[in-house]
């Protein structure tokens, strides 16, 4: 077993979960992140949620914390994760990728039932983002 790599935090105001990502991961900082995932939207019972995940000081994953982190995110939708803003001043950075490779593309008009995911410069942008999808923070 090796040492975690890279950082995070997790928080949970109402029924949205803020995140900052830091560093390089390895698989075991994202086994511990999404030990705390799980353990966050426990008490979000039969509601829909919201994430806003800051990625700015972020540097990527390794393959298996891919994997990992994919799994992670059908298991979020699946209990209730509706919208998720990803924050990164450079909206065109390669790291995004990760997310882009990963989003369930619709081919019809997205509806407030289905998962939507957005890519914004700031926090205050992905606030107002969510506020505005019925998100807010309380």
């Amino acid at each position: 077993m090796f040492n975690e790599h890279g950082e995070f935090a997790v928080t949970r105001q109402g029924n949205i979960l803020l995140v900052y990502a830091s560093g390089a991961w390895n698989a075991e900082t994202a086994k511990a992140y999404i030990h705390n995932i799980k353990k966050a939207i426990e008490h979000i019972k039969d509601e829909s949620w919201a994430l806003i995940s800051n990625v700015e000081q972020w540097e990527l994953c390794t393959p298996d914390c891919e994997i990992l982190m994919v799994n992670l995110a059908k298991v979020c939708r699946a209990k209730g994760l509706k919208r998720e803003a990803i924050v990164n001043k450079n909206t065109k950075s390669v790291k995004l990728e990760l997310f882009h490779k990963h989003s369930k593309q619709y081919t019809d008009e997205p509806s407030a039932s289905q998962f939507q995911r957005r890519f914004v410069k700031t926090d205050t942008e992905a606030r107002a983002w969510l506020k505005n999808e019925g998100f807010g923070l309380v």
